[in-house]
C-alpha cells in the first residue's frame, strides 16, 4: 500500500485494544512483520511503497541492522477461532489465489542535523506514519540555532496534476498526510489504536456510536462536526468500502438510516449483525476527514436519496469524476500553492494541536520515482520519508544525520495470477510455478543486504515469519501444509505438475500442443524491490524453461492496466499489510474488490478439508468462511 498496495478504501490495521482479547497481550506483541507496497488506506494511491519501505541501517554507520527478533507466544484465540483461521489458510495453501514471495519490514528516514527526532528505537516511530504524527505530536520540531523553518518531504504524484477527491482515486497525493486528520492513531509495533479526531467509541450489539473531537475546525473556519464524519463514512461505502459489508450488505439504500448524526459531535452507526471490534476499528482508523460538508453535502444528498440502481450510479459517477485541486483541510497545517515540481503546506493556528507544531511550512517534492528519493535523502534534499526502500549500497550513502528506523507492515510482495489467462486457471501450473521459485534468494536478492525481508515458509495468508507467529496460528496442523521448496527450486515436483497438465519439455522449452507456455510478468518500474523480486523470480522460471518475461511499467500505467486485468502476472501485495490479524489477509485474498476485479478469482475453490466440523465436502466457498470469521465476537 508502505502505501502502494492497490485495494479496499477501508483497509487498515486492527486495534490493540480488543486485539488483546484475541489474541493475549502476548499473542499482539508477537505479531510483527512485513512492509507495505499498496495504495495504502481508504483512499490513498499506489504510492509510498513497493516503495517498498523496508530494510535496516542507521544512516552512514551500521546499515545492516539484522532481522529483528522476537520470541514466538502460542496465539490465544478460543478453538473455534483458531480452527476458522486454520482452514482458511490450508484453503490458500492448497489453491494459491497468489504466491506469496517474502515479507518484510518498512524503512522510515529522519533526518537529525536540523531536527530533534525520536531516536530510530524509539516506540513514537512505530507510527502510520511518522511523518504524519510526529509533528502534530511536538516529536519532530527545529533544533536551536537552525535556520531551516521548512520540512520537505518528497510526493509520487505531480503536484500540478494533484487533486484532493480521494473518491476519485487519481493523484491523491502525500501533502493528505498533514492536510487532513486521521480517525484514530495506530501503532504498528503494538497494534494499538487510540483516539484522535474519533476520540473515543463504544460497541454495544449492533451499535456503534463514534464521539468527534471537539474544538477541532476545518481551514476554512467552520467547525468539524459529526456531520462531516458521516459524510466520510457514507461516502466510502458508497464507493464501495469494506464497511458496507457490514453497515449496509444488501440495500445501499440503508446506508442513511444506518449512519445518522445524534448531535453535533456523536455518530450512530447500526450494524446489519453483530461484528468483531477489531475488524470495525480496523476499516475506520486510517480514515482521513476529508468530507467537508460545505464541499461534499451535495454528493452525500444524491446519493442518500437515490431512489434505484441506475440513480445511485450516476450519483456515484459525479463523485468519482469530481476534482478538487486545492483542498478544505482540517489538519495541522493547510494547502498553499502547488506548481509542478512541489506542493507548499503552511501551519494552521487554529489547530487543536498546533502548539505542539514549531514548522511553519511543509513542502513535498515531485519524486515519482525510488532513485529520485534515494538521491534527495543523500544530498540534504528531504527530511525524511514515511517509508521507502532503500537497498544497502544506497544506505552506505546516508549521511551520519539520517537515521533509519523499521516499522512493521504484515506484508509483503507476490505474484498476482489473473485467473481469466490460460493456463493460470489451473491450480497445476499455479504449484508448479510455487515449486520452482527459490523465496529465499527471492528474498535475499530484494532485501539488497537489509536483512529487512524474508521468504514465506507456508504460502497461507498468513503473516509474521519474522516473529514466529504463522507457526502460532498453525499450531498442530503445520505438518499438513506444503512449503513448496521455500529455499530450493523443487523442479522434479513442478515437472509432474506441469506433465499432468498435459505439458512436455521440449527443446529446454515447456509446451502444449506445440504452444510454449509463455508467463509475462508485470511490475511498477517505481518500486525497486517489487523489480528486483520480480526479475528473480523469472529469471529462475526461465531456467526451469517456461518463457517467463519481466516487464517494468509506468508507475500510473502498471497500476491502470492492473486493475483493468490487463496482465497474466502482476507484481502485488499478499496479504492486507498493517493487520496482523488473519481476517483482513484472507479477505484481500478471497473476497477484495482486487480479488474479484483484477485477479478474476472464482468464488469456489476445490480443497481438502481440514476442520470437519466447519465444512462437509471439498468445494469451498472461502469468501462465506471469511465472513464468518468477521462475526466472531469477542
Amino acid at each position: 500500500m508502505s502505501d502502494n498496495q492497490q485495494h479496499d478504501p477501508d483497509r487498515t490495521p486492527v486495534s490493540r485494544r480488543k486485539m488483546v482479547q484475541l489474541l493475549g497481550a502476548a499473542g499482539v506483541t508477537a505479531g510483527l512483520a512485513g512492509c507495505g507496497g499498496q495504495s495504502a488506506v481508504e483512499t490513498e494511491t499506489p504510492a509510498d511503497g513497493g516503495d517498498g519501505g523496508d530494510g535496516g541501517g542507521d544512516g552512514g554507520s551500521d546499515t545492516d541492522s539484522g532481522t529483528p527478533t522476537q520470541t514466538a507466544t502460542p496465539v490465544q484465540v478460543d478453538s473455534e477461532t483458531q480452527r476458522q483461521i486454520q482452514e482458511l489458510a490450508s484453503i490458500t495453501n492448497q489453491t494459491l489465489p497468489m504466491l506469496p514471495l517474502q515479507e518484510k519490514l518498512a524503512q522510515s528516514y529522519q533526518t537529525t542535523d536540523d531536527w530533534n527526532v525520536p531516536s530510530k528505537d524509539s516506540d513514537k516511530l512505530q507510527l502510520y506514519w511518522p511523518t504524519e504524527w510526529l509533528p502534530r505530536s511536538g516529536d519532530w520540531t527545529m533544533k536551536e540555532g537552525s535556520d531551516d523553518e521548512r520540512l520537505t518531504f518528497a510526493q509520487w504524484a505531480n503536484p500540478n496534476d494533484s487533486q484532493y477527491n480521494p473518491w476519485n482515486g487519481k493523484n491523491f497525493p502525500e501533502a493528505r498526510r498533514l492536510l487532513f486528520d486521521r480517525f484514530m492513531k495506530k501503532n504498528l509495533a503494538t497494534q494499538e489504536t487510540e483516539g484522535y479526531l474519533i476520540q473515543d467509541w463504544t460497541l454495544d450489539g449492533t451499535s456503534l456510536t463514534l464521539n468527534v473531537r471537539e474544538g477541532q475546525t476545518w481551514h476554512n473556519g467552520d467547525a468539524v462536526t459529526a456531520t462531516d464524519v458521516a459524510n466520510q463514512i457514507k461516502l466510502d461505502i458508497y464507493n464501495g468500502g469494506s464497511l458496507g459489508n457490514f453497515v449496509a450488505p444488501e440495500d445501499m439504500g440503508n446506508v442513511s438510516d444506518r449512519v445518522t448524526v445524534a448531535d453535533e459531535t456523536t455518530v450512530e452507526m447500526t450494524l446489519a449483525s453483530e461484528t468483531n471490534e477489531s475488524v470495525l476499528l480496523a476499516y475506520l482508523q486510517p480514515k482521513y476527514l476529508v468530507a467537508h460538508d460545505g464541499t461534499y453535502s451535495e454528493f452525500v444528498t444524491a446519493l442518500d436519496e437515490a431512489g434505484s440502481e441506475d440513480e445511485r450510479s450516476s450519483a456515484l459517477g459525479e463523485l468519482t469524476s469530481d476534482t478538487t485541486p486545492e483542498p478544505v483541510g482540517n489538519g495541522p497545517f493547510q494547502y498553499e500553492d502547488a506548481d509542478t515540481q512541489r506542493t507548499l503546506l503552511t501551519k494552521y493556528e487554529d489547530h487543536p494541536d498546533a502548539d505542539n507544531v514549531s514548522v511553519p511550512e511543509v513542502e513535498y517534492l515531485y519524486k515519482p520515482k525510488n532513485q529520485g528519493r534515494w538521491n534527495s535523502l543523500i544530498n540534504g534534499e528531504t527530511d525524511g520519508s514515511a517509508t521507502l526502500f532503500m537497498p544497502q549500497n544506497k544506505l552506505r550513502q546516508l549521511p551520519d544525520s539520517v537515521q533509519v528506523s523499521l516499522i512493521p507492515r504484515h506484508y509483503g510482495a507476490g505474484f498476482a495470477f489473473n485467473f481469466k489467462k490460460e493456463p493460470l486457471d489451473d491450480v497445476r501450473v499455479r504449484k508448479a510455478i510455487a515449486h520452482v521459485i527459490n523465496r529465499e534468494a527471492v528474498a535475499k536478492n530484494s532485501g539488497a543486504g537489509t536483512n529487512s525481508k524474508v521468504a514465506v515458509t507456508y504460502p497461507s495468508g498468513l503473516t509474521g515469519e519474522f516473529s514466529g507467529q504463522v507457526e502460532s496460528w498453525l499450531e498442530g496442523v503445520t505438518d499438513q501444509f506444503e512449503t513448496y521448496g521455500r529455499g530450493a527450486n523443487q523442479t522434479d515436483e513442478a515437472a509432474a505438475l506441469l506433465e499432468d497438465a498435459g505439458y512436455q519439455k521440449q527443446n529446454g522449452t515447456w509446451q502444449k500442443d506445440g504452444e510454449p507456455l509463455q508467463l509475462p510478468v508485470k511490475c511498477t518500474a517505481a518500486f525497486s524491490d517489487w523489480a528486483t523480486a520480480m526479475e528473480t523470480a523469472v529469471s529462475q522460471l526461465q531456467d526451469f524453461g517456461i518463457e517467463a518475461e519481466p516487464i517494468a511499467k509506468e508507475n500510473s500505467s502498471y497500476w491502470s492496466e492492473y486493475s483493468n486485468g490487463d496482465f497474466t502476472i502482476a507484481m502485488q501485495g499478499w496479504a492486507s499489510y498493517n493487520q496482523s490479524y488473519p481476517y483482513f489477509h484472507f479477505q484481500w485474498l478471497f473476497d477484495s474488490w482486487d480479488a474479484k476485479n483484477a485477479w478474476n478469482v472464482p468464488s469456489d475453490f476445490e480443497a481438502s478439508v481440514l476442520h470437519e466440523e466447519l465444512r462437509d465436502g471439498d468445494t469451498v466457498t472461502p469468501a462465506d468462511l471469511v465472513a464468518d470469521l468477521s462475526t466472531t465476537t469477542e
